[in-house]
């Protein structure tokens, strides 16, 4: 799958994104074209090469002559309707104009329908939602990675006179979105480009694992003295052999709690979102024979899992540590076999066969119910071929005891 990374070190903005996709090689023709193909009148795009700090960038202008009309969402709705866009671009696109609409309507205290016409009408707001979108079709992109978004203070000017920064619009955009603070008094952000990653970005992270094919850079209106006024688009392949999860990883040593209650211990802890639970004999200060028990669990499942450790254990102390964890790919279903359908896994390996994996729980089923080996289960379920695997969840087993389905 083709995915992209956002590198946002010096901000966003909509003219950025769509100068980044051109440097990476979009082809020019279809952004100049977009006005016509949009039925903007006077309304032209300028694609040139410039340099921010040395490093060579794509700066895009949407320039526009004589009056522009007064538009609201309805006339931005109609305006795709007309156009001779495909669904896929139109669909996403839309998202970004009812998110970027929310939020000023919410800022300026009206509905929708009274967002003014250079929030969300503009004819460059139009070109840079309906390019970059058209942009990352060109490029297929299935999904998308951003960094951390730098913000600054300071003061911008617009029709609402002098607002701060970031702009109220945009910061309300912002919300649950990671940022950093950066000194300076200039904006990095703007509305759209706060819009365009609301909505499309899937995972806002550190670079992600992906075999490099396009970089391309798009340069900010101005240059500003500390860094590269740029934003920075890496495209490539997703790396699917693999994939990399950060966990939260606790850890307790125990010495002194009666041994029969760690079965309860480990139920409580499966049922708050563990995803496993190991215990290890070790032996502590003044050589007490003790346990040492780790829980693996998602991140923002620490503080319940820390208190079912105090609360159903004798331990006193819990430690905490963010790691990461590679992961094969895996499909949960089920295969067909002599006692009826089983519930397995579809696991991937790193050279990219596919192998079936018995589920424990399900195959112990099938043994109880027909008094059968759980070591005969497991085989049968091993030499069923990957192409018989089903995507659906469904019984263990059927409820006649004859084996049939």
């Amino acid at each position: 799958m083709r995915q992209a990374f956002l590198d946002c070190f010096s901000g966003i903005s909509g003219d950025m994104f769509l100068g980044a996709l051109i440097d990476a090689g979009w082809p020019e023709e279809e952004l100049i074209s977009l006005p016509e193909r949009l039925g903007l009148k006077n309304t032209s795009v300028e694609i040139q090469e410039t340099k921010r700090k040395g490093i060579k960038g794509i700066q895009v202008r949407v320039s526009t002559s004589g009056l522009q009309p007064f538009r609201n969402l309805h006339d931005v709705e109609a305006i795709l309707e007309r156009s001779d866009l495909r669904p896929e671009i139109i669909r996403p696109s839309l998202k970004v104009f009812y998110s970027l609409a929310h939020a000023e309507a919410k800022v300026h205290g009206c509905s929708l329908e009274e967002v003014h016409f250079h929030e969300i009408g503009a004819a460059d707001t139009l070109v840079d939602i309906l390019g970059t979108i058209s942009g990352l079709n060109y490029f297929s992109v299935g999904k998308i990675y951003c960094s951390p978004i730098p913000v600054t203070r300071g003061w911008i000017n617009c029709e609402h006179g002098r607002l701060p920064l970031p702009a109220p619009a945009c910061a309300d955009l912002l919300k649950n979105v990671p940022t950093y603070g950066v000194d300076g008094e200039w904006e990095l952000v703007t509305p759209t480009g706060s819009a365009l990653i609301k909505v499309l970005t899937d995972h806002f992270s550190t670079f992600p694992e992906m075999k490099v094919e396009k970089i391309g850079y798009g340069a900010g209106s101005g240059d500003l003295l500390q860094w590269p006024n740029l934003l920075r688009i890496w495209l490539g392949e997703a790396q699917t052999s693999e994939k990399r999860r950060v966990v939260v990883e606790l850890k307790s040593y125990i010495d002194d709690m009666n041994p029969e209650w760690y079965e309860y211990l480990i139920e409580c802890l499966f049922a708050a979102g563990a995803l496993d639970v190991v215990m290890c004999p070790i032996h502590m200060k003044k050589n007490r024979p003790g346990i040492e028990i780790t829980v693996l669990a998602k991140p923002g499942h620490e503080y319940n899992l820390s208190k079912i450790l105090f609360e159903e254990s004798t331990t006193s102390g819990v430690r905490l540590n963010r790691c990461f964890r590679y992961i094969l790919p895996r499909s949960n279903g089920m295969v067909p076999t002599n006692w009826g359908n089983v519930r397995a896994k579809l696991i991937t390996r790193p050279d990219g066969q596919s192998i079936i994996s018995p589920e424990y729980e399900a195959c112990k089923e099938v043994a109880r119910r027909f008094n059968v080996p759980l070591s005969k289960v497991y085989q049968s379920v091993n030499q069923i071929s990957v192409e018989n695997f089903t995507y659906e969840e469904g019984s263990v087993v059927p409820k006649d005891s004859t084996g049939n389905s």
